[in-house]
């Protein structure tokens, strides 16, 4: 972790494109909505669109992306907890494909986004409106995301899903990359273990970052790019994540890092109750009851146990 730039994800008042990117890389969406509509020579219609969906109270990291993508799309409520970004208008549509163009997607997401890319030209192209053109879009779907839902499947039997090759190579071209995805991906946590009497306990600090194990060639890259951490199975195989616990690590690697390169998310609050938790366990104060007390009462307003006033989400 020597050299590092001062360079925060924000410019000015607009997000760093790389910051983009990654967040996207975890928490973005292409996709292609596909449904009966008579009006239509084959009976369905197809709806490319590009969103993401947050908690509320990252309401105000969304607006931000919003802006950085020169306003287009909307942002709606989706139940009672959670708003989502989308965008639909093959125009706007444009704006999204130009900024991955000249910034790449590097997690397996890139596939989903080329296949979308590819559907996208069909479209525009007004093949969509021939059932030669509509089932080459029902192909490249049957490839994207978790694939046709059945109804699909029984309404188009033909349907022979377009190649998708695993991503082998995924190089971290910027710093902000990796802060975009652990906006979307990451952890900072800290796990208090003890015996049944309470005398005995081990307090363990962390940072994680968890992905599917497609991308597991990713994470193993995060080794290099922290000069720490290990790459662990998560969920019996299906998923991985990249995680630091080694206290010096945190301390001399990973906060130096994001304080020179900022969250700018609701995981910001989380970064600096870690930063705190990390202060007490490297002055050994937390071997001592009052330390052990005030983590407990940091770890108790930290990730999903934190609690926004409408302040806050503000």
């Amino acid at each position: 972790m020597e050299n590092i730039k001062n360079t925060s994800p924000l410019r000015g008042a607009e997000l760093n494109p790389f910051f983009v990117t990654g967040f996207s890389d975890g928490e973005a969406c292409f996709h292609l909505a596909i449904g009966k509509n008579p009006k239509y020579k084959n009976g369905y219609y197809v709806n490319p669109g590009f969103s993401i969906v947050l908690h509320k109270k990252d309401q105000s990291l969304l607006e931000k992306i919003q802006a950085y993508f020169a306003g287009i799309g909307t942002i709606r409520k989706q139940g009672d907890k959670f708003i989502q970004f989308r965008v639909f208008s093959i125009e706007d549509l444009k704006v999204i494909i130009d900024h991955f163009e000249k910034y790449p997607l590097i997690t397996q997401k890139q596939i989903d986004y080329k296949l979308f890319k590819k559907a996208l030209e069909l479209i525009k192209n007004k093949e969509h409106l021939t059932l030669d053109g509509f089932q080459k879009i029902v192909n490249i779907r049957a490839s994207m995301n978790k694939g046709l839902p059945e109804t699909l499947k029984i309404a188009f039997p033909d349907v022979i899903p377009n190649t998708k090759p695993l991503v082998t190579s995924s190089e971290i071209r910027d710093p902000n990359w990796v802060v975009g995805f652990t906006e979307g991906e990451g952890c900072f946590f800290v796990k208090i273990s003890e015996n049944k009497n309470k005398e005995n306990y081990q307090i363990i600090l962390g940072f994680q970052v968890t992905q599917h194990s497609r991308d597991t060639l990713l994470l193993k890259s995060l080794i290099t790019f922290f000069n720490c951490g290990r790459v662990e199975q998560y969920y019996g195989g299906s998923a991985v994540i990249f995680v630091v616990t080694k206290l010096s690590d945190i301390i001399e690697n990973i906060i130096p890092f994001f304080e020179n390169y900022p969250l700018v998310g609701s995981k910001a609050k989380d970064f600096e109750d870690f930063k705190k938790i990390a202060k007490l366990m490297k002055s050994k104060v937390h071997l001592t009851p009052a330390g052990l007390e005030e983590i407990r009462k940091i770890k108790s307003g930290m990730n999903s146990l934190r609690v926004y006033s409408q302040q806050e989400e503000k």
